[in-house]
């Protein structure tokens, strides 16, 4: 028999300041993984992500990450994320929701720094990780509240220790013509935007905005703007009952079928098939 013994006085690698509170738990994998997920943002929950299988392409804070099996992503409060898995292998995931969480010297419901990185690998933690959020989802099922409770806490306590390891911080310009164009954008998706009318609000030529965006951000301008338009629509096609055309105008799109049109290309299904497909599963 071999005995392991804590040691006196250890503590946790994040000082929790208030604990978390967990919302739910999800499972993403088959047809769920096939719709893309476009831009969208939570502005009073946190989410913990762990890839179990496959691989994809990921948007978090207007900067794009190839994510891959046994990463863990962190989307702090009020941070736009885009998901979306490769054709080619499909991907698999576990998310975790949660609030109230307060870490000391972080905002409220915030896992990670502005600056650090919101993708980690979970290297030799893999299985730890894999396996609480396994439980996590086995027992929200089973409506074992006190024992998710802890589950969560303890899951916070990992991923911070894996935010312990030495990571390239993301760098922080002065002024970012792409970034600065990205976050208008994000607060002006609404409106009628094209490519000329952005150029000339930030006094550039198009060619040298969409060059200085697609460095910034990894992707055209108009393309982000598809995104965040329909990332929008599918949280209000999930959270409300507005019809497809209210969707469609709460968005920016004027024309129904134009938004049909634009939804299909980048879910794969048309909005009331991603509203029934998603509600049932």
């Amino acid at each position: 028999m071999i005995q392991r013994f804590m040691i006196p006085g250890a503590r946790g690698s994040s000082v929790v300041e208030r604990p978390a509170e967990l919302l739910y738990m999800c499972l993403a994998e088959g047809s769920q993984s096939e719709m893309p997920r476009a831009m969208h943002r939570h502005d009073d929950r946190a989410e913990i992500v762990f890839i179990r299988e496959g691989e994809g392409t990921h948007i978090i804070g207007g900067r794009e990450y190839r994510t891959r099996r046994g990463d863990v992503l962190i989307y702090n409060s009020g941070v736009l994320h885009d998901e979306s898995a490769r054709a080619e292998v499909g991907i698999g995931a576990y998310c975790c929701g949660f609030r109230h969480l307060k870490l000391k010297g972080l905002p409220v419901n915030h896992l990670v720094p502005d600056q650090g990185r919101p993708v980690l690998a979970s290297g030799e933690h893999h299985a730890a990780v894999e396996g609480l959020m396994r439980l996590l989802y086995e027992r929200v099922g089973q409506g074992e509240a006190e024992v998710c409770h802890h589950l969560l806490q303890a899951l916070i306590q990992l991923v911070g220790r894996l935010l312990e390891r030495p990571e390239p911080r993301l760098e922080v310009p002065g002024y970012d013509l792409g970034q600065e164009v990205r976050r208008y954008l994000d607060e002006h998706y609404a409106e009628a935007l094209d490519l000329a009318g952005l150029a000339a609000r930030f006094k550039v030529s198009p060619y040298h905005l969409a060059h200085r965006f697609k460095a910034a951000v990894g992707c055209a301008p108009i393309h982000y703007l598809i995104r965040r338009r329909i990332g929008e629509a599918q949280s209000l096609l999930i959270h409300t009952r507005l019809d497809v055309a209210a969707v469609a105008e709460r968005v920016g799109y004027r024309h129904a079928s134009y938004f049909t049109t634009a939804f299909r290309r980048v879910v794969g299904v048309t909005p009331g098939d991603y509203r029934r497909r998603y509600l049932n599963d």
